[in-house]
């Protein structure tokens, strides 16, 4: 019996290295193995079950008539192993090879948990009397991530609208972005976490260039980040998220996995969406931007979709992203004085979008139990037509930027130095906004309210394997520390 498994395992081998040859041109690979379940590769599994059988058959007929007893098997098997380049040899090598990748991943996530369980707490994240002015009740929340936009660019002739809002609310300096580019910020601020992965990488490998699957995968296979909408829900909120791109986009697919009670998307845009404020006669309109929605698409919709929602019952978080900032761009409605500078434009445009915004929502019952936040996805790229437009000297891609909360008729003018903390801090800022207080968490950041709190994170910004710290405002690149930086590589990795 033994020897007739002998032969058949064999002359398995035997026919998957033939098949594999027939089909690649090469023996039996690593890559191959991992992309066993590829849609791509259906096709060619199809042809290589049936070169296996085929080739299998003949191969077993062939062994069979030879004297192949237990003992030469147990003295030949070793021997094929043994020589490189030999049938066996390169049927096991990619086994061992992914089995050992399989291993390293798994013990390196093993790690991962193990640090970001020394985070794992019941927290209550403010003390009664600490610096919130704001009286702590459920309100809705409406948090306005616009893209790249550093705290410089905010200025009463180009932002006239942002800078009214934060001399009537309260706002901060000294405040950070934790990471960038987009994908990290939007998904970080909404978990008060780092994440390694970045939109697009040069290996095409980022979060914007890999199946949605495998964005499923690295956001949540055996993992468990705790969010703003999970959090917001397990407390009576229904939550949302905007984006100016489609359903289908890889954005939108990374913003599903902090599970949202629905993603607002490009496709939700129609007539209805456009007609609470008309755009002035003669202004040339593009309805998309880079084939996203303008930033005031994004901004009528937003008003469509509040109002609906302030009639229901529950309160409700509401965040979105609006792109018309994006470095590249220009603005494809209002434009700055002769309209020449794109950046001038851009900025100048958005603000007026918000402006339309902020009028209708303050003239609304929406304003009475809503708070309203204004802040970035991340800093402003500092690419030189930015710096040379706003006279700035050479800066990182980690930079002051707004942070504005508006509660009508609540606070006035009211500015504070955050002291060089970051946009970990934003989540658990909004929980004691709420009054949200007992949860389990590994937020990374603290509220900016608490004088009690501390992070190990709100001072150090991770954009991938760049590290920045922010003490005292000042952006300086550092190179962390061995076991620092083991620690913080294992939370970015946690974080995907």
């Amino acid at each position: 019996m033994i020897e007739i498994f002998m032969r058949l395992f064999y002359g398995f081998i035997l026919a998957v290295q033939l098949s594999s040859i027939s089909i690649s041109g090469n023996v039996l690979s690593p890559l191959a193995l991992e992309n066993l379940g590829h849609p791509a590769v259906i096709g060619s599994l199809n042809m290589l079950w049936a070169s296996i059988i085929e080739i299998g058959s003949v191969l077993i007929v062939f062994l069979s008539g030879i004297n192949f007893s237990f003992y030469s098997a147990l003295i030949s098997i070793p021997i094929l192993l043994g020589i490189k380049h030999s049938s066996s040899y390169e049927f096991f090598k990619p086994i061992v090879s992914v089995t050992e990748e399989r291993l390293f991943v798994w013990n390196m996530l093993k790690n991962q948990k193990m640090e970001v369980k020394k985070l794992q707490h019941d927290f209550i994240y403010y003390p009664e009397k600490n610096s919130n002015p704001i009286e702590r009740k459920h309100y809705n929340v409406i948090v306005i991530f616009t893209e790249g936009t550093s705290l410089s660019v905010i200025s009463p002739e180009l932002t006239p609208n942002i800078w009214g809002l934060m001399h009537n609310s309260l706002h901060y300096t000294g405040y950070f972005n934790h990471t960038a580019a987009t994908f990290r910020g939007l998904r970080g601020q909404n978990a008060s976490f780092y994440q390694m992965t970045g939109g697009y990488t040069e290996s095409s490998m980022g979060l914007g260039q890999i199946s949605h699957k495998e964005i499923l995968d690295k956001m949540k296979s055996g993992k468990s980040i705790t969010t703003l909408p999970e959090i917001f829900q397990e407390n009576g909120y229904n939550t949302f998220f905007q984006l100016p791109c489609s359903i289908n986009d890889n954005l939108s697919q990374m913003m599903s996995t902090m599970d949202f009670n629905h993603l607002f998307t490009m496709e939700d845009i129609n007539a209805t969406a456009r007609t609470k404020w008309p755009v002035p006669p003669g202004m040339a309109v593009k309805w998309l931007t880079n084939n996203d929605l303008t930033d005031g698409d994004s901004y009528r919709l937003l008003w469509k979709n509040i109002q609906t929602l302030h009639e229901q019952a529950r309160p409700f978080y509401y965040g979105i992203y609006t792109v018309g900032t994006h470095v590249g761009l220009d603005s494809p409605e209002f434009r700055y004085k002769d309209g020449k500078n794109p950046y001038l434009n851009k900025f100048y445009n958005m603000d007026r979008q918000f402006g339309e915004f902020l009028q209708h929502f303050n003239n609304s019952p929406v304003s009475d139990d809503t708070i309203l936040i204004f802040t970035a996805d991340h800093a402003t790229y500092p690419d030189p037509n930015f710096l040379n437009t706003f006279n700035l000297k050479d800066r990182y891609f980690v930079d002051q930027v707004p942070l504005i909360i508006y509660k009508k008729n609540s606070t006035g003018d009211l500015q504070i130095d955050a002291n060089g903390k970051n946009s970990l801090d934003i989540a658990p800022t909004i929980m004691d906004l709420v009054g949200i207080r007992n949860f389990r968490t590994i937020f990374l950041g603290c509220s900016l309210f608490d004088t009690i709190c501390h992070s190990d994170f709100d001072h150090l910004s991770a954009l991938g394997l760049e590290y920045y710290t922010t003490d005292r405002n000042v952006v300086t690149p550092v190179k962390l520390p061995g076991n620092r930086q083991s620690i913080v590589q294992d939370i970015q990795a946690y974080g995907g």
